[in-house]
Order: structure tokens, then sequence, then C-alpha cells
């Protein structure tokens, strides 16, 4: 992905269902969303994130967006 085609990414925390299995995180390649083994929470670093917004249609409930 060039930076050019790179999407920003956004998590609402209070649109998630805090799934534990968290099918987002399961596609993201960067590890940018991933569940917190301390929370079983799902968690998004943006500063991981590489824009290529693999996870936004792996997201049911809409909680992983293009800003």
């Amino acid at each position: 992905i060039t930076p050019d085609d790179a999407m920003t990414v956004t998590f609402d925390a209070k649109a998630c269902d805090m799934n534990p299995y968290f099918p987002s995180a399961k596609s993201c390649p960067s590890g940018a969303l991933h569940v917190d083994r301390k929370t079983y929470r799902p968690t998004f670093d943006p500063d991981k994130c590489t824009g290529c917004g693999v996870c936004i249609s792996n997201c049911p409930r809409g909680a992983v967006a293009d800003r």
C-alpha cells in the first residue's frame, strides 16, 4: 500500500460489541487491531495501522471505519 492509497482507519469502542473473537483483529495484517491479552477487549493502535482497510469489511458492527 502506498501512502496515497492508505485509509485513515478509526475504531469506535462504543459501537463495538466487545466480542473477544473480534473478526477485524483476525484480519488485520499489521496487528493494529488486536484483542488485549489482559482485558480480552478489542483494542486499536493507530501507530501500527497501515491503512489497508481489510478490517473495515470484517467488522460486523461498523465499529471500524475509514475516517
